[in-house]
């Protein structure tokens, strides 16, 4: 007779330490990656991606080509490109050809916008990057160099006015409001000139990182959102509460709630993603670094259990 096996363990997931981890989709579809912790800025804010360590590290491309590739069986849809800066990631073109060649749908980069030249923009053009988003906390030149410690203002404005003209994918602004140097008019600059020429801003809260000195108050956030509000012709909230969307006629902006300060670890699992850090490890919760798992890219079966594992700690929760 036919021995009829139930392989359901081997199939579904792995056995690490007598412990079974099931495989997993990851459901937001998406892979931060953090490229390099190079960056020519040197923000006092910079939570680095939870990067303690900012020993200047980049990933290697072929590792990282391994990593994507297996990615895809666990329903990533989605490859956010981030640093430190990642035009400076020096193998930006091969790894952009790469996501192409594999088919992974949609690629976003978030950039300080010194590298936003025309040659840059024309490479993002070429493999049709679906999105950039441009960090950008003020639009006053005394304020920027504080703020990012990069003397080449002019250069930084000339470089957004091209994107904007340019790049043929959708635009976002991410400004950090401060408590410190707060001045309400510098925020409504840039809502107006987002406005103005029909760009996505998100309005971030400020963030707080276990291990790193970003303690910013977030009383000045709370009494700006106020303000924007009672401006505003509709709000709508998103079903997890960590993200608003403020109306005002045929344009809106997003305001951007701290998960992880608020504890929204439940809602974590259904909406956040997964980061590949510069030390090769899946970081599946941003505020810890005892979930982190280790990638093994010398064999194939070994960045799957990795991916398992670390998606099996999504939503563990802030301690």
């Amino acid at each position: 007779m036919e021995t009829k096996t139930d392989n359901t363990v081997l199939t579904n997931g792995v056995i690490i330490n007598d412990m079974f981890f099931p495989k997993k989709n990851l459901p937001s579809g998406t892979l931060r990656i953090v490229l390099t912790t190079e960056c020519n800025y040197k923000c006092k804010y910079c939570f680095a991606e939870g990067e303690i360590d900012k020993n200047k590290r980049v990933l290697d491309i072929e590792d990282l080509k391994k990593i994507l590739l297996v990615s895809k069986e666990f329903g990533i849809t989605n490859i956010k490109l981030t640093g430190g800066e990642p035009l400076l990631y020096p193998k930006m073109e091969e790894l952009l050809k790469y996501i192409r060649e594999i088919e992974i749908p949609y690629i976003d980069l978030t950039t300080n916008i010194s590298c936003l030249n025309s040659k840059n923009i024309e490479m993002l053009n070429k493999y049709k990057v679906n999105a950039l988003t441009l960090s950008l906390n003020t639009l006053k030149k005394e304020k920027f160099m504080k703020l990012s410690k990069f003397n080449n203002y002019d250069m930084m404005i000339k470089n957004l006015n091209m994107v904007i003209e340019k790049f043929t994918g959708k635009l976002r602004v991410n400004c950090i409001i401060f408590d410190e140097d707060y001045k309400e008019e510098d925020y409504n600059e840039i809502v107006k000139f987002c406005k103005d020429r029909n760009l996505g801003l998100r309005l971030v809260e400020p963030s707080v990182v276990d291990g790193l000195k970003i303690t910013y108050k977030k009383e000045k956030f709370k009494e700006y959102i106020e303000k924007i509000k009672n401006r505003a012709d509709k709000i709508i909230l998103s079903d997890c509460k960590s993200v608003e969307y403020i109306f005002f006629k045929d344009w809106y902006l997003t305001v951007m709630h701290s998960l992880c300060d608020n504890k929204l670890c439940d809602s974590c699992t259904d909406y956040m993603y997964i980061r590949v850090t510069t030390e090769k490890k899946l970081k599946p919760c941003l505020s810890r670094r005892d979930t982190e798992v280790h990638i093994d890219t010398n064999d194939k079966s070994k960045i799957r259990e990795a991916f398992i594992k670390a998606i099996a700690h999504i939503g563990d929760g802030i301690k």
